[in-house]
């Protein structure tokens, strides 16, 4: 059964027979075990790609394309072996089977029609407290102070990547060497790991010097599923292109919820001349009853 493994999984496999790493992991745990042999995106990303939810709706990219699961998510960022060695055979078959079956279920779920429009985020409805609590206190931000030279850096950026370039500047002033950041979905996303805790950041960015809950959409059915698992948090970036940005940290549910939002493309109509062009004018008939001459007929042959 090991043999039938990718070459990473076998790696964790090892590790577990070893009793290097617990029975449920995080990247963290591997990482220092695989740094020789694999990038730091394999490790941070491969876990996510190949595993798959007990519960709730949490798939990889790599099972969804179908390939076999290689592993469970049970927590936020924390995995453990479809087949774990702690295991007999018996059991590990078993489980092996339980996650095939699973991953079935996950992927019939994805592929159903959906609709294809974006998500519009809205704020969660208020807790029971007073209307004083629900000031702008309640999103918890903070303030990024950025100087020339970032500013000339983030030119010609667009609005997402700059708050993406916003956000990792506030990661390594905060955390300094402890974190490590990979870039996902296009530059706008992030991938973080830090004292053994992986995290992704859906970053959104806007001009604006509020949230602009009205202008906050999220696109894709894989961001929606990860904020939706708690396996991603919103980062909302507000004044990108002032010297002075404020990060809002967002969790779905508490601060947030998502909908879907039907659209439709506008166009503008052509003149009212152009679409009727004889609306309006006199028009006469011609010896109306008269018989017509057969040679006057046109064939439709």
């Amino acid at each position: 059964m090991n043999g039938a493994r990718p070459e990473f999984w076998q790696r964790i496999y090892a590790l577990r027979e070893q009793g290097l790493i617990p029975r449920e992991w995080k990247t963290g745990d591997i990482r220092e075990h695989l740094i020789e042999a694999f990038k730091p995106s394999t490790i941070n990303v491969r876990p996510f790609n190949a595993s798959v939810s007990m519960t709730g709706g949490g798939i990889g990219s790599f099972v969804k394309d179908g390939g076999a699961p290689q592993a469970w998510r049970v927590g936020r960022g924390l995995f453990r072996l479809v087949a774990d060695p702690d295991d007999d055979a018996a059991t590990q078959a078993a489980e092996t089977d339980r996650g095939a079956r699973r991953a079935e279920e996950l992927r019939a779920a994805h592929n159903r029609p959906r609709r294809r429009a974006p998500y519009v985020t809205a704020p969660a409805p208020p807790p029971a407290a007073t209307q004083e609590a629900q000031a702008s206190s309640r999103y918890p931000s903070v303030p990024v102070a950025l100087t020339d030279a970032e500013r000339r850096a983030m030119e010609g950026l667009s609005t997402d990547r700059k708050a993406a370039a916003i956000v990792r500047r506030h990661l390594r002033e905060e955390h300094g060497g402890r974190a490590n950041i990979e870039v996902e979905r296009g530059g706008a996303d992030l991938l973080v790991e830090m004292d053994g805790r992986t995290e992704r950041i859906e970053v959104q960015g806007t001009e604006a010097s509020t949230i602009a809950w009205e202008q906050l959409k999220v696109s894709g059915q894989e961001s929606h599923d990860s904020l939706v698992m708690e396996e991603a948090v919103m980062y909302r970036v507000v004044n990108v292109n002032s010297a002075n940005p404020r990060i809002y940290m967002l969790e779905y549910g508490r601060d947030f919820t998502l909908e879907p939002e039907p659209q439709w493309a506008v166009k503008q109509a052509p003149p009212k001349d152009a679409q009727y062009p004889l609306r309006g004018e006199p028009y006469r008939y011609d010896s109306p009853y008269d018989a017509v001459a057969a040679d006057e007929w046109e064939s439709g042959a």
